[in-house]
């Protein structure tokens, strides 16, 4: 039986609903910690950041007491005193105190899990308790350096005698008690009204709910469809009567309210990528002190918007890639400077909307990836063999990066090497419908580029014709469509190839991606063929269609228990005339289609 105790408030029922507030609005402030934190080491002198910083502890600390909590108002406390004496100017930010502060900030964020999931505050704080103790007792002690001791013990020497002395700057500093200026006051007062009436502007509801709106959008959308099918054929049957027109005014009318509803139901789904983006500035702090390395994370595009269901699906790949950039791509100081690059690096992590899609970029000025060591890792590993490697380009060279096992790491650590990291990012790309590709540089750096659909419940897609079928391509998957004549198609190793630009595109007809075998038909006369260049992850391939019908938004309805899960099929939608067409899972067909291989 076990012997922890949930606190009685926590349990309550009557408090259910100011608990469930407190975790959230306290989630909400520590997201917020976590980046005000790694700006403050980088400005230590702004007084409204530290300000802020100190009204969340404080924040924090209130509404924990309220609820009779007693190790999270400890804790946070104990980090309010120290920020309280840097506000006062009693203590200039070091290394030292700021690593207690975040000490404190991550069991802070600890107790809040224990008292989210298990209703009570059954952790062991007793480090953080010492080492924020001990940082107090050395500003309450005035323990300094022992050349501002020295210096100190002269100036009351010769203030003993009367003597003028001229006080250097560090001195100055040390003594100094900063004391906000009244502008900055006012500033702070104007921010805070502005943010008060901000939240009077927002509400919060549950996703629960979104989806449901979603659900009964996507419905609508499948309406307007039929609907402008419908005026399309009364139109032809009734050109020039007064009913023709009207329909057609109401159908143009529905259509417009429609797409309109559709962007604003999806927008309320949308949040700000800096969500996750604010995250990894102290990835990289902590990654740096274990690696003894030097580098600088610049964030740029963080007020992109990204659905929220794919926002928390690409966190952790983005994790792996920017912990590989400075592990793996970033140098160390001593080497960079060697090579007559800044001992301290950089790397960009950006997001933008391109179209349907979001770009997310990741890029380091590191020493980039060597597309023959790659291959060489390859074989050495028998993940490929020598045979195989002699007809890829550099291009598929460094693609091998993402077969599973992979690794250049010398000796496995906890930060890398355990040939896991590469392979989880492509699954879970792929996994989102995304694309994912690399460009590097030996010596200058590499960049990592994925590309993802905004959304993941109504998609664009290309509906496609082959063999009397109609079928729907997901159009985020697609990269472009080519019309290519029989001449242009050869055969290599006993398949069919075309010369794409400055690579080779391997095609395969959907029949055959389908059920694993070719009907029959002989493709080879047609005179041209159609190509849908399609994207997964990092590989490319060609699909041979017959005919392209068009792009349409698309809504994916489930199979339902009865057909349940088919592989290579995403889901169906209906279209306007009432028929349903399956919609290609890519990404499960090519899968299969290289596990035969």
């Amino acid at each position: 039986m076990s012997d922890i105790i949930q606190n009685p408030t926590l349990i309550d029922p009557d408090m259910k609903e100011i608990v469930e507030s407190f975790l959230i609005e306290t989630k909400e402030i520590l997201e917020k910690l976590d980046f005000d934190l790694l700006e403050l080491e980088k400005r230590p002198d702004d007084a409204d950041l530290l300000n802020q910083i100190f009204r969340s502890f404080h924040t924090i600390k209130g509404t924990s007491g309220f609820l009779g909590l007693e190790k999270l108002p400890h804790v946070t406390h104990k980090c309010e005193d120290i920020l309280n004496k840097l506000r006062k100017g009693e203590v200039k930010l070091s290394t030292r105190l700021m690593d207690g502060i975040i000490n404190g900030y991550d069991t802070i964020k600890e107790l809040l899990k224990k008292i989210e999931f298990e209703k009570n505050e059954e952790y062991d704080t007793r480090q953080t308790d010492s080492i924020l103790e001990k940082l107090l007792t050395e500003i309450e002690t005035g323990e300094v350096s022992d050349e501002i001791v020295a210096f100190k013990n002269m100036i009351e020497e010769l203030e003993e005698k009367s003597v003028d002395v001229k006080i250097p700057e560090e001195a100055k500093q040390h003594e100094t008690v900063v004391k906000p200026k009244e502008e900055h006051k006012e500033d702070s007062s104007k921010k805070a009204t502005a943010a008060a009436t901000q939240k009077e502007n927002t509400i919060r509801v549950d996703v629960d709910r979104l989806d449901a709106l979603l659900d009964i959008v996507s419905e609508l959308v499948l309406g307007r469809n039929r609907l402008t099918q419908v005026n399309t054929k009364f139109g032809i049957e009734n050109e020039g009567t007064k009913y023709s027109k009207d329909f057609g005014e109401v159908t143009k009318q529905i259509d417009l309210m429609t797409t309109e509803l559709q962007l604003v139901v999806m927008k309320l789904r949308m949040i700000k990528i800096g969500k996750i983006f604010n995250r990894y500035p102290r990835v990289v702090r902590d990654l740096c002190k274990d690696l003894g390395k030097e580098v600088e994370l610049v964030i740029k595009g963080e007020e992109t918007e990204v659905d929220k269901n794919l926002i928390e699906e690409i966190n952790d790949p983005l994790v792996h890639l920017i912990r590989n950039a400075v592990d793996h791509g970033v140098e160390s100081p001593e080497t960079r400077a060697k090579n007559g690059k800044n001992p301290k690096g950089t790397v960009v992590l950006s997001a933008e909307h391109l179209g349907n899609n979001i770009i997310i970029t990741i890029e380091d000025d590191g020493k980039g990836i060597d597309p023959n060591i790659i291959r060489d890792k390859a074989i050495e590993k028998g993940l490929i063999s020598k045979e195989k490697t002699k007809d890829l380009t550099k291009q598929e060279l460094m693609q091998l990066i993402f077969l599973p096992g992979f690794s250049t790491a010398e000796k496995v650590s906890n930060v890398s090497g355990r040939g896991v990291g590469m392979d989880v990012v492509k699954t879970n790309v792929a996994k989102l419908r995304g694309i994912i590709n690399i460009e590097s540089e030996p010596g200058k750096g590499t960049k990592i580029i994925i590309k993802l659909p905004l959304t993941l419940a109504i998609i664009s897609g290309m509906i496609v014709k082959v063999d009397g079928d109609y079928l729907v391509i997901p159009l985020g998957s697609v990269v472009e469509v080519l019309r290519v004549s029989g001449e242009q198609v050869y055969s290599v190793k006993g398949k069919q190839v075309i010369q794409l630009r400055d690579s080779v595109l391997p095609l395969v007809s959907l029949d055959h991606l389908l059920t694993g075998k070719s009907n029959g038909r002989n493709e080879e006369e047609k005179k041209w063929q159609y190509v849908v260049e399609i994207g997964i992850a990092e590989k490319r391939y060609g699909i041979k269609v017959d005919e392209l019908i068009g792009q349409q938004e698309v809504v994916i309805k489930s199979l339902g228990t009865y057909l349940g899960k088919v592989d290579g099929v995403a889901g169906s939608t209906i279209m306007g005339d009432g028929t349903v067409m399956m919609i290609l899972d890519v990404t499960e067909l090519f899968n299969r289609l290289e596990r035969n291989n």
